[in-house]
C-alpha cells in the first residue's frame, strides 16, 4: 500500500478528503500529507486501508490499474 492506492481507494469511493478522514478515524489533514507524501502511512492506518481495499468490488482493480496510468 503506497499513496497512490490510498488515494485511488478514496476516490474511487468518491469520498473528499474530510469524508475519508472520517472513515479511517483520522485528522484529514491526515489524508492530505499521506496523498502528497509528506507523511508515511502509519501501521493502524496500513491495517483500516487494507481492510477497505479487502472490501472493494472487483471493479476496483480496473480502476486503480487506469489510475496508475494517469498518475
Amino acid at each position: 500500500m503506497d499513496k497512490n492506492k490510498a488515494r485511488a481507494i478514496r476516490l474511487f469511493m468518491n469520498e473528499s478528503m474530510m469524508e475519508f478522514a472520517d472513515r479511517l478515524g483520522v485528522a484529514a489533514s491526515t489524508i492530505n500529507d499521506i496523498e502528497h507524501g509528506h507523511r508515511d502511512i502509519t501501521d493502524r492506518n496500513l491495517a483500516k486501508l487494507i481492510r477497505l481495499e479487502l472490501q472493494m468490488p472487483p471493479a476496483f482493480s480496473d480502476f486503480y490499474e487506469r489510475f496508475k496510468n494517469n498518475t
